[in-house]
């Protein structure tokens, strides 16, 4: 897999959900090398929709599995995550869900009457249900943002164990006899999983390992139980 194509790739999309095969020749300095990277990615399971301009339209998800196949092909990580949009963002952490065992809702929004609520993503793995609010930034100068915004994503859980009768089916886990709530925060610009009023703050990089040590860190977290 050429890695710099792969990221050049990426840089071209990010604004426009478009591949300009021609463009990319620029990078390699050679049309046959192209011709073979897309063909490479084919054989990985990408799909790039043909436009009548012979050019390709690549789709969100596909963007947000380039990243996982750039990072398994030796690039740095957090280099390809600076090249996804928010959206993409979010997408990612629904594939590490995926690969844990936990199925996701995305953009989840309800209101009390007095305001509105929105959780980014929603991954459930009966009983438990991790609230996500994702940061697309992070490091040591967004300390005071990230723990604001853990307050607020604790905010919400307790919103959302307040009006579970009301939201269990549009989150699919209404026959559960019992459920966990737990509020996260996944960052883009961060080396390791911290804590902030036992809101866990995890960057992208360390989400699967997060999830593989899951047990280890249960005691520190800040959760809601229900009970049917």
């Amino acid at each position: 897999m050429d890695a710099t194509l792969l990221l050049a790739l990426l840089k071209q999309t990010k604004d426009q959900p478009f591949i300009f095969p021609q463009e990319l020749e620029h990078v390699a300095r050679n049309s046959s090398k192209v011709k073979t990277f897309l063909k490479e990615l084919a054989v990985q399971g990408f799909s790039f929709i043909p436009t009548i301009d012979g050019n390709f339209r690549i789709e969100h998800e596909e963007r947000a599995r380039l990243v996982l196949l750039g990072a398994k092909n030796g690039l740095d990580f957090d280099l390809l995550v600076k090249h996804l949009t928010w959206q993409e963002f979010e997408l990612l952490v629904t594939i590490f869900g995926d690969e844990a065992g936990y199925s996701a809702t995305t953009g989840l929004n309800f209101s009390t009457g007095e305001r509105k609520y929105q959780i980014d993503v929603v991954l459930k793995n009966n009983p438990y249900v991790f609230l996500i609010d994702c940061k697309h930034f992070g490091g040591t100068g967004k300390k005071a943002q990230l723990r604001a915004a853990a307050e607020a994503q604790r905010a919400r859980c307790m919103a959302v164990r307040q009006h579970f009768l009301t939201l269990k089916t549009k989150l699919a886990i209404g026959s559960w006899q019992k459920v966990v709530l737990l509020p996260m925060l996944v960052t883009w610009l961060d080396d390791e999983i911290r804590f902030y009023e036992h809101v866990p703050i995890v960057p992208i990089a360390k989400l699967r390992s997060f999830f593989m040590n899951f047990y280890e860190f249960y005691e520190d977290l800040f959760w809601l139980e229900i009970r049917s």
